[in-house]
């Protein structure tokens, strides 16, 4: 009984301090635009924490974990490509002098290929913060269920998302970014001590690990790296995930910078210190592997549970809960504004209107309920991660990063590619994913790209065509 009511009184302080400090910052007045990007004078130690919060999630956690222990130094492969990520955003924001004053992707955008790509973009943004958040409610659920056995999960993944969706809504980016700060700190210093651990748990000498991990193939460069089909949906889903990073709630970060080199440092320091964050969480996938190798994935949870120390609890616990909500307070806000300023915006031709903060409020709370139904149907977070690549890297990167690049098509150009994206990903996950096991999504955005720039030099060549003809009746 002393146990339960220890890890409840460390995950309740936690709860509490999050609300507390989401209270305090949602209480003042705000416009729109502040309530969107802040007042743009952010630290840049600040915007490390809330990128770091937002990109490091509690269900990237809970998978890797798993995934390391079934599929080894493959996954361990993946998740140290996709740290690039970061740093391919810093990359791009310094090239984006021309779209700081912008509040989205979706506007971005929309600024360069019309107010259809812009709808579109914003609905794939929607989509995408539907499926990110249903990730961390799952996670949220198990995580206050480590403390709390006796209660209904389903009850538990309701109260966990009407908490999140209750400061996330009404304190805009500033709630979103000081909640982060908290989380993030909260989540750097426990997992270090969770590792530590484990480690001490398993109970073998640093140095006697890696012989034990090279009995099994799948910690084997020989096996990881021969080349067959595993190799090709490795290096397929790794440039997926590094893609991925080049989403609405990251992207965010630039505009709330004060400029472009600012986003460049951010970006920079938060990519290093990424690399640090997931060294951490595969060293606890592979001393946990090390500890029980025979078991299935599903149970792999159950052994860290075991016999772990109240206090510990409590604060794996909280771990877990400040990953989660840190990534889905960020994308219910994105969320919300592609819904109020992105398609509200475009429908009616004008920036702003009466009662756009209201309907920001509103659209956080729609996306945040439902994502908590869709966590009903995807149990599996690898699943729920593949749908969340499908929704949007085929559709809405390739066109960004062409106009962060200069590259000044049309609304007609943007639709097409935008229709080959699509196109791509349906066709590969009906015959090709089946029996290759190859993520589709990076192939579907690099598609999308080369139609974009094909149809543009092709619609340039037929409307010159067209010139001469009308120029010349006897040209044919």
């Amino acid at each position: 009984m002393i146990s339960f009511d220890v890890s409840v009184c460390i995950l309740s302080a936690f709860l509490l301090l999050t609300l507390g400090v989401g209270i305090h910052f949602s209480r003042k007045k705000t416009t729109f635009r502040e309530y969107a990007i802040g007042n743009k004078q952010f630290a840049t130690a600040t915007l490390v924490a809330t990128i770091l919060a937002t990109a490091y999630s509690g269900s990237g956690l809970a998978r890797n974990v798993e995934q390391i222990h079934t599929l080894g130094l493959y996954w361990m492969i993946i998740v140290i490509l996709g740290d690039l990520g970061l740093w391919v955003v810093s990359g791009l924001a310094l090239r984006m002098g021309s779209f700081m004053q912008n509040l989205s992707m979706a506007e971005t955008i929309g600024s360069v290929y019309g107010k259809c790509p812009r709808v579109i973009v914003a609905l794939c943004s929607i989509g995408s913060s539907v499926t990110m958040v249903a990730m961390q409610v799952h996670v949220m659920a198990s995580s206050i269920r480590i403390c709390i056995h006796t209660v209904d999960p389903q009850f538990i993944a309701v109260c966990s998302t009407l908490a999140l969706i209750f400061y996330s809504s009404f304190g805009g980016i500033r709630t979103v970014v000081f909640t982060d700060v908290v989380q993030f700190m909260t989540f750097a210093v426990i997992l270090p001590f969770f590792s530590w651990f484990i480690f001490m748990k398993l109970g073998k000498p640093f140095l006697e690990i890696f012989p034990l991990l090279q009995e099994h193939d799948t910690f084997q460069l020989s096996t990881i790296f021969h080349y067959d089909m595993n190799l090709v949906a490795m290096v397929a889903l790794a440039l997926s995930i590094l893609a991925s990073y080049i989403d609405a709630p990251i992207v965010h970060r630039v505009y709330m910078s004060s400029g472009p080199t600012q986003a460049r440092n951010v970006f920079r320091y938060a990519g290093f210190f990424g690399i640090c964050i997931n060294m951490v969480i595969c060293l606890i996938g592979l001393l946990i592997f090390v500890g029980t190798p025979e078991v299935s994935v599903v149970k792999v949870w159950d052994y860290i549970m075991t016999d772990i120390p109240p206090v510990l609890k409590g604060f794996l616990s909280v771990s877990l809960l400040a990953m989660s909500m840190s990534t889905a307070d960020s994308c219910l806000h994105s969320g919300a504004i592609a819904v109020s300023h992105d398609i509200l915006a475009s429908i009616r031709s004008t920036k702003t209107y009466p009662y756009q903060l209201e309907l920001a409020r509103i659209a956080s709370i729609f996306i945040g309920l439902f994502a908590m139904v869709l966590t009903f149907y995807y149990t599996n977070l690898l699943d729920l991660l593949k749908l969340n690549l499908g929704l949007y890297l085929p559709i809405t990167v390739a066109p960004f990063i062409l106009a962060v690049f200069g590259f000044r098509g049309t609304s007609h150009t943007a639709l097409i590619g935008m229709a080959s994206g699509v196109l791509t990903i349906l066709a590969w996950n009906k015959w090709v994913e089946p029996s290759t096991g190859v993520d589709g999504s990076f192939i579907a955005m690099v598609a999308n790209g080369l139609t974009m720039i094909t149809a543009h030099y092709l619609l340039k060549i037929v409307g010159k065509y067209k010139l001469s003809c009308a120029k010349s009746p006897n040209y044919l």
